[in-house]
């Protein structure tokens, strides 16, 4: 079964690749999945996970925004 760090190490794998690939769209959809993931494991009383996903969602969101700033 998967484990948070796993679901986690895996987004930061993909955030960091998207990001320099400069894929805006990839990007927003990993935010999205992040968003879903941390609500989950708010609904299931696992703050620690919730901040970790909150995280990595705005990470996601920052990297959007300075991808759009050069274009």
């Amino acid at each position: 079964m998967l484990t948070v760090d796993q679901i986690a190490h895996y987004c930061e794998q993909e955030l960091a690749r998207w990001q320099l690939a400069g894929d805006r769209e990839e990007l927003r959809r990993l935010q999205l999945a992040l968003g879903v993931l941390m609500r989950a494991a708010e609904q299931a009383k696992d703050r620690e996970a919730a901040m970790r996903f909150r995280v990595l969602a705005a990470r996601a969101a920052n990297a959007q925004e300075i991808i759009a700033g050069e274009d």
